[in-house]
């Protein structure tokens, strides 16, 4: 039951945060480039949060409803401070859906879902500001640099060791480069998920 009732103060929290990003972008005059990174690391740690409590198939189910949840704020536009971006992409669609297939490829490890988790909340978010920085309206090797940097920190502070983390890194890095139209949110955690499984010993 406690956990229960973490879930919805957590849903709770979560759509006091979205109302509070869209007031900003439509109030505020901030840019929904700004509120939709933000939007990127809560809702990973709200896919955490949701994962300690239901796990399984129970789990996958609610990251698909999430992920339609998206498709019809995209319909009715009652989120723009997440889906108006420069580039047109799903990626607020895509993020339950990869949290779903993470999840899968995890199965009982809660270790590498969380792992998964967080390096797609921060790292692909730190590719995409240093993308913002350099004013720059496609990926950037510096960019690149970044997600590798930030996963393999989140890794090893995940308890991953430096060699698994280091390989790791650079394949979600690789594959963040590799991903367009938002599609990063669903690869990155699948195949940082994909990696620890093959390669934790």
């Amino acid at each position: 039951m406690t956990l229960i009732i973490t879930f919805i103060i957590g849903t709770a929290v979560l759509a006091l945060v979205f109302a509070a990003l869209e007031l900003l972008v439509r109030r505020g005059g901030i840019s929904s480039e700004v509120t939709r990174r933000a939007a990127h690391v809560v809702a990973a740690l709200f896919a955490i949060l949701v994962h300690m409590v239901f796990d399984g198939w129970l789990f996958v189910m609610i990251a698909v409803i999430f992920a339609l949840l998206m498709v019809l704020s995209r319909r009715i536009h009652l989120l723009t401070s997440i889906h108006n971006t420069r580039r047109a992409s799903l990626r607020e669609v895509y993020l339950p859906l990869g949290a779903a297939i993470a999840a899968m490829i995890a199965s009982d490890d809660d270790r590498i879902f969380v792992a998964s988790m967080l390096v797609l909340g921060l790292a692909d978010v730190a590719a995409g500001i240093v993308g913002d920085v350099l004013r720059s309206p496609h990926k950037t090797w510096w960019g690149s640099l970044a997600c590798a940097v930030v996963s393999g920190l989140v890794l090893i502070a995940c308890g991953v060791s430096w060699p698994v983390a280091l390989v790791s890194s650079v394949i979600v890095a690789a594959t963040e480069r590799l991903s367009h139209r938002g599609i990063d949110n669903l690869t990155i955690p699948a195949v940082a998920a994909l990696m620890l499984m093959l390669l934790q010993p």
